[in-house]
């Protein structure tokens, strides 16, 4: 009866540790296939590149909103390649303020830029005297 008992004891402790590392194993896989990101101006223009990595099963999508929270344009990324890169050209936007954000599953926003559209006026004032 005793080896029975020690049998069954050794056996619930074997589960209970197998079932540890299978936890740990899926909580390692989860962190390795963090969705990464970044956002880049072109040059001092008003182009911005964006890259997204680890897109494989994530729902990942880019959104541009103005000062307002208005949605200005809204991008789902492809998961079939599990990376993403594109260049948006702003150009043709008014000036104000606008943000960029990259976001995955569950509204988690893995990378952010806000930037400022203004227009610059130079005035020339030349000066032209007559001669008599």
């Amino acid at each position: 009866m005793k080896k029975n008992t020690v049998k069954a004891f050794i056996v619930a402790v074997t589960m209970v540790c197998l079932s540890n590392v299978n936890t740990f194993a899926s909580n390692f896989d989860e962190s390795a296939g963090l969705v990464k990101s970044k956002i880049a101006q072109v040059n001092n223009s008003l182009s911005f590149n964006v890259w997204v990595d680890n897109v494989a099963s994530k729902k990942v999508v880019v959104v541009v909103t103005d000062a307002d929270k208005n949605e200005i344009h809204r991008e789902y990324v492809d998961t079939k390649g599990g990376k993403f890169a594109k260049t948006f050209d702003f150009s043709s936007l008014a000036d104000g303020k606008y943000t960029i954000e990259v976001i995955s599953q569950n509204v988690n926003v893995v990378e952010s830029k806000t930037f400022e559209i203004k227009t610059n006026l130079i005035t020339n004032r030349d000066v032209v005297v007559a001669i008599r």
